[in-house]
């Protein structure tokens, strides 16, 4: 159907105002959980209608960069960060790459026993000691992951809890002259346990991404590591070469 002139001008404001608005957002002038202008507001400054600045906030909402809470406004929201698993990455450097505040409560650091999948995961030997660490995850100090960490105590004989809150994770291997260099992944849709969806600020049962990472320096296993993400904080790009 042949659009009219009218209809023409009004999809060039709404895709104008888009691109106005998403400017404002991912260049930073408007930061995470920042109150936006009212629609009438926006109506004004922009000198379009109110069915265009509707339409261009429901496609922002649907696309992630704003949410909305009923009777106070509409807000930026943390964007979501798109990983490509092609790319050996850390979160904090990902984040950062965004802008977004990266940070992380260490909830338990303690010497165990390598039993089952650990042990398999990290190809150790029966009860061989590693650490678990226990890490809650914070984007603008909103939780979004639960991660559980499993390191060979033998690779790193004197790693401590106050060394990780220091340097990190990642950091902390350096520390010790063993560098991160590639990982394998496997992800799957979970239902959170009463326990993470408490810690992570949602409802019982609901939908979160199961991510299983071993990570390599050269041909040694050094971690081996299962994170529990919010399902609607990430999504993934996969290339296929």
């Amino acid at each position: 159907m042949k659009q009219t002139g009218e209809e023409m001008k009004s999809t060039y404001k709404y895709s104008q105002l888009y691109e106005i608005l998403l400017g404002k957002i991912t260049s930073g002038i408007w930061k995470p959980n920042d109150k936006m202008p009212t629609e009438r507001e926006l109506c004004e400054r922009y000198n379009v209608s109110r069915i265009t600045v509707r339409d261009t906030l429901d496609r922002l909402s649907k696309d992630g960069y704003i949410y909305r809470k009923q009777g106070k406004g509409t807000f930026v929201a943390v964007r979501q960060i798109e990983q490509k698993l092609t790319k050996f990455y850390t979160l904090r450097e990902e984040f950062e790459s965004k802008g977004i505040e990266h940070t992380n409560k260490i909830l338990s650091f303690k010497t165990v026993k390598a039993l089952g999948k650990v042990k398999d995961n990290l190809c150790l030997e029966y009860e061989e000691p590693v650490y678990e660490l226990i890490r809650c995850l914070y984007a603008d100090k909103v939780p979004y992951a639960i991660e559980v960490s499993y390191i060979p105590s033998l690779l790193y004989p004197e790693m401590t809890r106050e060394l990780i809150s220091e340097k990190g994770l990642y950091g902390s291997m350096q520390y010790f002259n063993i560098i991160p260099e590639h990982a394998t992944e496997n992800l799957r849709a979970v239902k959170l346990s009463k326990e993470d969806a408490l810690t992570l600020g949602v409802k019982k049962q609901d939908t979160a991404i199961r991510i299983e990472r071993t990570t390599y320096s050269y041909d040694s296993i050094i971690e081996y590591t299962i994170a529990t993400i919010k399902g609607n904080f990430f999504y993934y790009t996969v290339e296929l070469n």
